[in-house]
């Protein structure tokens, strides 16, 4: 599909609809065939794929004259951050590192006057596959990452998918915890597939809200 110039940019109700529709295609589309994705990164690129389309892959111009579209993986957060020896992301204006989002939908209000590399986010979307461990973290720094102010995210996605993992009832109440205390900062989805067990994807949080 290619490229064109948009004329005008689509409002943020829309954008937000849009995003979330295709969240739910992606839940639909792991819980009839949840072994089409063999890593979370697969996962990634079929979200991406729902999301290339004409509402997000307009070209927008920079404040330094470049041509960008809305759709970006692994676009970095605004914030540094310290990793603590538990394993937790810690804000940390003089960390060493910076946060990536797996999807991010960039605001076209404001790129005309920010650079390439300083775009404010709209929507994003951070995946976990099977993160069922007692000693993860990865839920709880992705809502860290999403929810930080710094990073300007007005609608921040925490996308949980659990496919036949014996570990998962295990650590039921501490990824619940995690979950309903991410809920309570960002938007949250539960899929969950235990060979023909295919319980109700539970949304947590203010979905479809604008």
């Amino acid at each position: 599909m290619p490229y064109r110039r948009s004329i005008e940019a689509p409002s943020p109700d829309k954008m937000v609809a849009a995003f979330e529709t295709a969240i739910r295609s992606l839940v639909r589309r792991f819980r009839n065939h949840p072994y089409a994705f063999y890593t979370e990164t697969d996962m990634h690129c079929y979200l991406y794929h729902r999301l290339y389309r004409p509402l997000f892959n307009g070209l927008y111009r920079t404040s330094e004259g470049h041509d960008t579209i809305l759709l970006h993986k692994e676009y970095p957060t605004v914030s540094r951050y310290a990793r603590e020896a538990s394993g937790h992301l810690r804000t940390d204006p003089a960390g060493r590192r910076r946060g990536h989002f797996d999807i991010s939908i960039w605001d076209p209000a404001f790129i005309r006057d920010r650079a390439h590399r300083e775009q404010k986010v709209l929507c994003a979307a951070e995946l976990a596959l099977n993160e069922c461990d007692a000693a993860s973290v990865h839920t709880v720094n992705d809502a860290t990452k999403l929810a930080d102010a710094g990073n300007e995210i007005r609608y921040g996605y925490l996308l949980y998918f659990v496919r036949d993992d014996p570990v998962y009832a295990r650590n039921e109440p501490k990824i619940r915890r995690e979950l309903s205390d991410a809920a309570k900062r960002v938007r949250v989805v539960l899929a969950r597939v235990e060979g023909t067990f295919k319980p109700k994807p539970e949304f947590l949080g203010a979905w479809g809200t604008v």
